[in-house]
């Protein structure tokens, strides 16, 4: 017959969920004095007390074990935004659901005994090894996951998506906010937008197009008379730029009718650099965006 002892029950969940708050609070980078985390962890141990009284099984229905867990994570790390709070959670479901499994794993491949009742794992066979093991599988299981996601989350924070259009044709593109590119333009101090040639060709005049593809080295003087006669020469712009390796270069811009930044946000006083090379070696952006476009 399969027995728990509440000594046992208390001091098992009080270090699990104690290690959890832990490690919610080390990759949520949150700063929570480390008494608080020992309530929390106390608060957790005291719901598995549950099991000896019949009478409050419905604390271990869906609904209740959401409020205890939002209960949990409110008292131990007091967020004051919901941003805070929705964050803090899926960090904590996060941990306690790779320590089940992981506990789940051990348990499958070993001799622990252990039951499960609504939901809740005991282990009867309680060992120190049990939460160690666990304890330090689980860490490196979410420290590799977490920073997969962290890598995954920033990637797709700084690249955005814009739309380019100019007399109604539209180039859909990727680009990258760079924080280093304070091009302006001379004459109305708009802010560049730096972009590959290919990327927005089919924006361009025929003839313009013609110049970037059969001429190694830009004729500015060219591209200015093709301007002129394709109904250009009020777009054109010439900006002057420094940057690693040269001194005085020289981008071909133009102004088009807007710039959509994210479907949210429309720009319209705005310049595009057109850089004859490729910005991206593996093909994620094809522009460099202007950190002021997003202000």
């Amino acid at each position: 017959m399969f027995e728990v002892y509440a000594e046992y029950l208390f001091l098992e969940n009080l270090l699990m969920n104690w290690l959890i708050l832990h490690l919610t609070c080390y990759f949520s980078k949150s700063k929570v004095p480390k008494y608080r985390i020992w309530i929390g962890a106390i608060i957790g141990a005291c719901y598995a007390f549950v099991f000896f009284f019949p009478f409050l099984n419905f604390m271990y229905s869906f609904l209740m074990k959401i409020i205890v867990s939002i209960f949990i994570i409110v008292i131990t790390f007091m967020p004051y935004k919901f941003k805070d709070f929705f964050k803090l959670m899926g960090i904590f479901y996060l941990i306690s659901f790779t320590f089940g499994g992981v506990a789940f794993a051990l348990f499958y491949f070993t001799d622990f005994e252990g039951l499960v009742s609504n939901g809740i794992f005991y282990t009867g066979n309680f060992t120190m090894k049990l939460l160690i093991y666990s304890g330090i599988t689980a860490y490196i299981l979410i420290r590799f996951c977490w920073e997969y996601i962290q890598v995954k989350v920033s990637r797709d924070k700084i690249y955005i998506p814009i739309s380019i259009e100019v007399e109604n044709h539209i180039s859909n593109l990727k680009a990258l906010i760079d924080t280093g590119n304070a091009l302006e333009d001379p004459l109305s101090k708009s802010p560049v937008i730096i972009v590959e040639y290919k990327a927005i060709k089919d924006l361009l005049p025929l003839e313009i197009q013609d110049v970037f593809d059969n001429a190694n080295n830009i004729n500015f003087e060219a591209i200015s008379k093709m301007a002129q006669t394709s109904g250009w020469v009020n777009r054109l712009r010439v900006i002057p730029f420094k940057s690693l390796g040269k001194e005085n270069g020289i981008l071909i811009g133009f102004k088009p009718d807007q710039v959509q930044v994210e479907d949210q946000k429309c720009v319209q006083n705005i310049i595009i650099g057109i850089y004859e090379k490729t910005l991206s070696r593996n093909g994620d952006y094809s522009a460099l965006l202007h950190p002021d476009v997003l202000q």
